[in-house]
């Protein structure tokens, strides 16, 4: 090559030695290049080297006065017509290969689903060619793409296990060898911000890059990143904050006509506190956030407490909480009573302290929203009052309590129904004549068929796409609240509530079996 480039004359073989550079064919147009038969093919610094047969030379001084003009210099070499057509017919080989790999590219950069999946797969067998944080960050977004929340990274002993949840499932994708692994979980704790010697104690970190949606549109996806020590190795699992999954519609999440009144009656209230119940991954942040951003009008300030802050809401003050620098919920919560909010929310209530802080605030004026895990909305009561508070300071404070959980839908691609067998049959009937014993207006029909989940390529293969709620509402009405000051058993407080027409998870999730929304697999699975 050196040799070549020493000549004012190449020969078609000196051509063929020549290695292009895609690059520099775009400093000249390349119909330009074609018409007045010259190339750049080189580049020195500022100097240009330019093979040209001379075939036209008027229009090559213009050439080169332009690039004078743009600040190069140019050396000529001249070549045969022959040799020149080679030289461009390489040059349009490469231009091609470039236009194939943009259009894997965007395949892969837009590839959802079942198709994300196949995605990551093609990537593992090549990822010796990828710089490993390249590779890394590429099946990361593409898991994302699948539809899933939350990516595992799972040591065993035969090595790491790459895991998706999707739908609240987790399922299998690929594996890696503990060697091959080490550097791409060095690359994670760099982009994530933790301590990349430290591997004995659990760390936190975050970071985000830009994923596509089924639509095409790109947006800016956070992710939540925990890294924590193992036997063998650590566990890594990301958590993915889509900001367009933070906030929906209620009857999207789930809540029925009936529901979403009993709800809407109390978001309308001034004071007291509303519990959101159920266990992680149960759609509780989905249902808060829908919360504020129904009741953030610009009329009230409104002041959240989180751990961590997983999506940003406008016109909301946000405070993250930070145990290792001791700011807590307890603290948080005198801090932001200082600050004259209407509304409070308390990310979670994990003790006596924070509970007793939320009820006072909601003693005192506010409306306050927090969340608790137990198994049900009224078994929060009796889980406050063991907790220490007092039954004088809960009746009053005490608005609402929902509790929810996060059922599979039926793809309605492929979904099929059939026959019910006999228990189902009498599981079904016996939900309903508690329902209809309850409120005999109900519209509850039900024919012995029932929903059953098959797969196709738009759910991929499962058989469910998409999640919707499972919900009881539990109203604390007068005479709960005197139950509950008096120390009523929670059997008692259920009969009541039944009075008021009050529908547990178990039912709710029959009634959108019943509607096509669900099975009754899924609802065994998840109530």
């Amino acid at each position: 090559m050196t040799d070549v480039m020493n000549k004012t004359i190449l020969e078609m073989s000196d051509v063929q030695a020549l290695q292009p550079d895609l690059s520099l064919l775009k400093i000249i147009p390349r119909d330009v290049c074609e018409r007045i038969q010259v190339i750049v093919f080189a580049k020195d610094k500022i100097t240009l080297k330019l093979l040209t047969t001379n075939n036209f030379p008027d229009q090559l001084k213009q050439i080169l006065a332009k690039l004078e003009q743009n600040g190069f210099k140019s050396e000529l070499h001249y070549t045969s017509s022959e040799a020149f057509t080679y030289a461009l017919t390489r040059f349009d080989q490469l231009q091609h290969q470039e236009d194939v790999k943009a259009e894997e590219v965007k395949v892969q950069r837009q590839a959802a689903g079942k198709g994300a999946l196949a995605m990551i797969s093609q990537l593992f067998k090549k990822r010796e060619t990828m710089e490993p944080g390249d590779f890394i960050l590429e099946i990361i977004r593409l898991a994302f793409q699948t539809g899933a929340s939350d990516c595992h990274f799972q040591p065993q002993e035969s090595g790491i296990l790459m895991r998706i949840r999707i739908d609240g499932v987790l399922q299998e994708v690929l594996q890696f060898t503990h060697d091959d692994f080490r550097k791409y979980i060095q690359k994670l704790k760099y982009i994530s911000g933790v301590k990349m010697n430290i591997d004995y104690v659990p760390q936190d970190g975050r970071f985000s890059f830009t994923g596509v949606d089924v639509q095409g549109n790109e947006r800016k996806i956070d992710c939540r990143v925990n890294f924590m020590p193992g036997v063998l190795t650590e566990s890594t699992v990301i958590r993915f904050l889509d900001p367009t999954k933070g906030i929906s519609t209620f009857e999207k999440i789930g809540f029925t006509e009936r529901t979403y009144e009993i709800l809407k009656r109390n978001l309308e209230k001034n004071t007291g506190i509303t519990i959101i119940t159920g266990p992680t991954g149960s759609g509780k942040t989905t249902t808060l956030y829908s919360i504020l951003n129904t009741l953030n009008d610009g009329k009230r300030k409104i002041i959240t407490l989180e751990d961590p802050i997983e999506y940003e809401l406008a016109g909301i003050q946000q405070s993250q909480i930070n145990y290792s620098k001791d700011y807590t919920y307890e603290v948080g919560l005198k801090a932001v009573l200082r600050h004259d909010p209407d509304i409070i929310l308390v990310g979670e209530t994990r003790s006596a302290e924070t509970a007793e802080s939320s009820i006072n605030a909601a003693l005192t004026g506010h409306l306050v929203f927090t969340t608790l895990h137990t198994n049900g909305a009224i078994e929060s009561i009796p889980r406050l009052l063991n907790m220490g508070v007092k039954p004088y300071m809960l009746a009053p404070s005490l608005n609402l309590i929902v509790a929810q959980r996060l059922c599979r839908k039926a793809c309605p691609s492929c979904a099929t129904k059939r026959a019910a067998n006999y228990g189902e049959d009498a599981e079904i009937k016996e939900s309903i004549k508690k329902m209809l014993d309850m409120n005999p207006k109900m519209n509850l029909p039900y024919d012995g068929q029932i929903l059953q989940a098959v797969g196709c390529d738009k759910c991929n293969g499962t058989g469910y796409i998409g999640r919707v709620a499972v919900v009881e509402v539990f109203e604390i009405t007068d005479d709960i609240k005197t139950m509950i000051i008096e120390g009523r058993m929670v059997n008692e407080m259920y009969g009541k509530a039944r009075e008021m027409g009050f529908l547990s998870m178990k039912e709710d999730g029959i009634i959108k079996m019943l509607d096509g929304q669900t099975t009754l697999e899924e609802l065994r699975r998840v109530v």
